[in-house]
């Protein structure tokens, strides 16, 4: 399954941080916001349009770690797509050059 983090899909629409994503999306009522930061609305919770990613990384001290964040699946991207495509907001890719003549 492939996942994309918050600042991939935020890479994807064009928009230059995560956090600037994830408040575009709690303005679409697709996350909130709470004091431990932006998670899925619970109207679309165990939808399977989120997952947990875990990743290992090392201290300065040589000690293994590890940090979980929350990734969106093919399933939640799609949903995106729809969602945000519904109010005009499409990938950057898909967006059209407003100067082109073709």
């Amino acid at each position: 399954m492939e996942t994309m983090t918050a600042t991939q899909m935020a890479q994807l629409y064009g928009m230059k941080s995560s956090t600037a994503f994830n408040k575009l999306l709690t303005e679409c009522k697709v996350l909130r916001h709470t004091d431990k930061g932006f998670i899925l609305d619970d109207s679309l919770q165990g939808k399977g349009y989120t997952t947990v990613v875990t990743t290992p990384y090392f201290l300065p001290s040589g000690i293994r770690a590890s940090k979980k964040r929350s990734a969106w699946t093919s399933e939640g991207q799609q949903f995106l797509r729809q969602r945000l495509g519904r109010i005009g907001i499409f990938p950057a890719d898909e967006q059209r050059d407003i100067f082109s003549f073709e």
